[in-house]
Parts: structure tokens; sequence; C-alpha cells
């Protein structure tokens, strides 16, 4: 009696773990999916032409067909290194990342902006700071409206940004941002115009446009995708576990078939809510070739986006996606421990 009680308790104990794993997780899918319409073209040394990317937007404004469009904001940056950058009010100096931004800066900080507000293509002699840099130069974060010396002009502050390191961020075109603005871009971002398009097209079409292959590329769906299914996929194991164990120790098939049916019904919500879409689906799936090709692509990009990540936005999705998969490493591990342990498999 003793003995089944303390392998109730450990039953018990290890479903609250799973239930802190999944409730862990949970957020982090969703800010995964937040970012899944992103897509960055990285080429570091100013290789992507502005006037280029000019045409694709006018091309895109003129689509009399609305899903001929790829995509809903998109915009190029620069990076001018480090700068120093003084506060009007009081004169402290502050040494910052600055970059330029051509086009809608939400498609390269996403829901990186604190507050105040993003600028416009048209507007100039405004920025944006994070908030360290903010609080260094006046004391305080709530310093929208004030203006600080960038490169002997006056700029406007109008937003504030969640980066982890000093960043000023300038629009790319006349005035005080005009500098370097046409020698070209270190990289593209867009967000696609709708969730199931085809990443690979899109940035397909980025290349041929820029005249430039390779580079880096961080595909915001990839790293919602593979974390949904990893997510689900484990917990479908979970089931499947449980109803082989809980069906041989207990002689009673309805329990094991419940397990399975539960198994299957998660793998199917995962793939569901994953949604893969046609970059990951082969013409025919004896097309091995094909999931060599994309297991290695991915698999890159992945180590790109470790080994290289340039603003908030993508830390935060590498960070979230790797969470995900620790703690459903982390249930699965406790899962075994817990029925290793109270003896319903056998040591």
């Amino acid at each position: 009696m003793n003995v089944d009680f303390r392998k109730h308790r450990y039953m018990l104990f290890t479903l609250l773990l799973l239930i802190l794993a999944n409730l862990f997780a949970v957020p982090r899918l969703y800010t995964l999916k937040g970012y899944a319409d992103m897509l960055i073209l990285c080429c570091p040394g100013g290789t992507l032409s502005a006037s280029v990317w000019e045409q694709l937007k006018n091309q895109d404004a003129n689509e009399k067909n609305e899903e001929n469009e790829l995509f809903s904001q998109a915009a190029l940056w620069k990076s001018l290194k480090e700068i120093k950058i003084s506060s009007e009010q009081n004169g402290r100096e502050q040494k910052v990342s600055c970059y330029q931004i051509k086009g809608q800066p939400g498609a390269v900080f996403g829901e990186g902006l604190l507050s105040g507000r993003y600028f416009t293509e048209k507007e100039d002699n405004v920025c944006l700071l994070d908030r360290d840099t903010a609080r260094k130069l006046f004391g305080s974060e709530h310093v929208l409206g004030m203006e600080v010396r960038i490169n002997g002009t006056c700029c406007r502050i109008i937003g504030i940004l969640s980066e982890s390191r000093p960043v000023c961020v300038i629009p790319a075109g006349v005035g005080a941002s005009s500098a370097g603005a046409d020698s070209g871009f270190d990289g593209a971002a867009v967000r696609k115009k709708e969730s199931g398009q085809s990443s690979d097209l899109t940035i397909s079409r980025m290349e041929t446009l820029f005249g430039r292959a390779g580079g880096q590329r961080i595909d915001g769906h990839l790293y919602y995708m593979t974390a949904c299914l990893i997510h689900f996929g484990a917990f479908s194991w979970i089931f499947v576990l449980a109803g082989i164990v809980l069906g041989k120790r207990t002689h009673k098939k309805r329990i094991a078939a419940v397990c399975l049916a539960a198994a299957a019904g998660t793998l199917w919500l995962g793939i569901r809510l994953a949604a893969p879409g046609s970059d990951y689906l082969p013409s025919y799936w004896s097309d091995f070739d094909f999931f060599s090709r994309i297991f290695q692509e991915k698999i890159k990009q992945i180590r790109e986006l470790a080994a290289y990540q340039e603003f908030s936005a993508w830390q935060e999705i590498f960070r979230a996606w790797q969470q995900v998969i620790g703690a459903d490493i982390f249930g699965g591990m406790v899962c075994i421990i817990s029925f290793y342990y109270t003896g319903y498999v056998k040591k």
C-alpha cells in the first residue's frame, strides 16, 4: 500500500513537472510565431543596392492582383559602425552602434519597440535609441521628443528600442542621414504578406533582385515550425511511452489505445500549427535528395544564427527556440526517470 502510494506520488510530481515545462514552452512558441513571417538576407560589406530595392517596392505596389505581393513590410539596413552621440540638453556623450534604415524599421526589429514609434521612410532628422543609452544621456528612458546630436546634426528621438547594446538608428535618406546611403546596404529584411507563403520563393526573389546569392539567411518560420514540431512530437512520444508501459503493467488494452489516440491527436495538432508548407514538401516522397538538401540547408541557417546575431530580435528568436527544445528535452527525461524509478519500466 505504501509502495503504491509512493508510485502515485511520483507520477503526480512528474505530471506537475510536465505541466510546468509546457507552461514554460508555450509562451516561447507564441514569441516564435510572432517572428514566423520574418525573412532576412544579410550580406555585410554594403553589397545590397537601394536603387534596385526601390524597383521591387514599386513593382509590388503596382501589382493589380494582391496575391502576387510577397511582403507587407520591407527594409534595408547599413551599419555605420560606432559613433559618438551627445545630448543637446546636458552635453553628455555616449558611444553607440549606428545603423541607417531605409524602409520600415518594423521589418528589422519586429516587436522590439518599447515606446514611441518607428520612423517613416520620408522622415529625416529623427532617431531611435535603446533604453540604456537614453538613460545614460538623459537620466531617464522617457525621452521622446528630446534631441541628440549625431555627426553634428540634431535628431529628435521618436522611439525607444529593446536592444541589449548601445544602438542608434536613423533613416537613410537626405540631410543628417545621407552619408553613405548610396554606397549600398548590409542587409534586407521583409515580413511576408501571408503566413503560408513560401520563404524560399521570397528569398530567391530577393537574391535575384540584388544579384547576390549566399550570405546569412534568417527564416523566422524555420524556428517556429521546428520548435512546434519538436514540442508536440515530444508530447506525442510521452503519450506513446505511457500507453505502452501502462498497457503492459495493467494488461488493459483500452488504456494503451487511449494513450496512442492522444499521441496521434497531439502530433496532428502540432503539424497543423507548424504549417510546414511547400518549402518542406517534395514532389514525391521517395525523393531522398530533397530531404537531405533541406536538412543540410536548415542546419546551416541555424548554425549561422547561433554564431552571429546582429539585433535583439535575432537573439530573441534563437533564445526562444533553444528554450522550447530545452523544455521538451527536460520533460522527456523526467518521464523516463519517473517510469523507471517507480517500477513501471523494468530495471
